[in-house]
């Protein structure tokens, strides 16, 4: 799919979803907020594998104490910069994708469900696997 944005196409299909259940309107706070949500989780993964690698248990706790303002901060601004992005657009974007093959449908709703998964469960991973503490 040339130009293709995940990130929009997952605010499409979780909106979609959300829809079936509250009524539809202009913008699902739901899907923008676990596309949200996603996002955050990457970077935290991202930070987390960064700090586990270069720094021993005090150092990271210190960082950690240190960051959860900024976390926080952070959080709030991806949220609200993915519902300014969002707001409005379903239609959009229903009229860009509704009329995609199963396949594709199929394989993009794979990968979705991959984005809200793997960052979830990378942090207990890789923390089983390797001896950080």
């Amino acid at each position: 799919m040339k130009g293709f944005s995940i990130y929009p196409y997952m605010y499409y299909r979780l909106a979609t979803w959300y829809f079936r259940f509250e009524k539809k309107g202009k913008i699902s706070y739901g899907a923008s907020i676990l596309v949200s949500l996603s996002q955050v989780i990457i970077l935290t993964d991202i930070l987390g594998f960064f700090l586990l690698e270069f720094y021993e248990q005090s150092e990271r706790q210190i960082v950690m104490d240190k960051f959860k303002p900024v976390y926080i901060i952070l959080l709030l601004a991806i949220a609200f910069l993915n519902d300014f992005r969002f707001k409005n657009k379903y239609d959009i974007y229903k009229e860009k994708w509704e009329n995609q093959s199963k396949k594709e449908k199929n394989l993009y709703g794979l990968i979705i469900f991959l984005l809200l998964i793997i960052p979830l469960i990378f942090a207990p991973i890789i923390l089983n696997l390797f001896d950080y503490s």
